[in-house]
C-alpha cells in the first residue's frame, strides 16, 4: 500500500465546515492491530510501514485537519474514531474497498460513516492483489470525504 496523500478536496471541505481547533484520538478497531488482509493465493495486501489500518486512517485524518489549519494535539474538542469494518474484493469486476468509521466526541455521540470505494481488478491474481492495494489510499480518502460532508461533521466539531 502507498503511503498517503491527502486529498485538497477534503480539505477544502473541512475548511469550509469552520471547525474549531481538534486533537484526534488514538482510533480504535473491531479487529485492533490489524495491518494485513489475505489475497487470493497472493498473499497479504498489508500497509506500508506495518501499521495498523485503524493507525494508518487516524494519520490520513490527521493530516487533512494539519492542512486545513484546525488540527492542535492540545485542543480539549477531541475525536474519537472507531473502525467498524475494513475488508475488500478483488473479483473481477466488482473490485472494492468496503469501510465503515463511527466518530465521536466527549459531548457528541457522533456517527457512522461507510464508503465503498470500486476499482478495477484483474483476472491474474498477483495482478488484482497489486490493484487492491493501489486502490487502499484513494479508498481511505474516499472514507473521509464522506466523514467531513456529512452534515454532522459540523455539529461534532463546534
Amino acid at each position: 500500500m502507498n503511503p498517503y496523500g491527502a486529498s485538497v478536496a477534503n480539505v477544502d471541505q473541512i475548511r469550509a465546515a469552520q471547525v474549531n481547533p481538534v486533537a484526534v484520538s488514538s482510533f480504535t478497531s473491531s479487529k485492533p492491530g490489524s495491518s494485513s488482509i489475505g489475497c487470493r493465493a497472493a498473499g497479504p495486501v498489508e500497509t506500508a510501514d506495518k501499521s495498523s489500518f485503524e493507525s494508518y486512517i487516524e494519520k490520513a485524518f490527521i493530516d487533512e485537519l494539519k492542512l486545513a489549519g484546525v488540527y492542535d494535539p492540545n485542543s480539549p474538542l477531541v475525536i474519537n474514531g472507531h473502525l467498524e469494518e475494513l475488508d475488500f474484493n478483488s473479483s473481477i469486476g466488482a473490485g472494492k474497498w468496503i469501510m465503515r468509521l463511527a466518530v465521536s466526541t466527549k459531548e457528541e455521540s457522533g456517527y457512522t460513516v461507510e464508503s465503498i470505494h470500486e476499482f478495477s481488478t484483474n483476472w491474474v491474481a498477483d495482478k488484482a492483489c497489486q490493484q487492491v492495494a493501489q486502490a487502499f489510499a484513494p479508498a481511505v480518502q474516499s472514507l473521509i470525504s464522506k466523514l467531513v460532508s456529512d452534515p454532522r461533521f459540523q455539529t461534532l466539531v463546534k
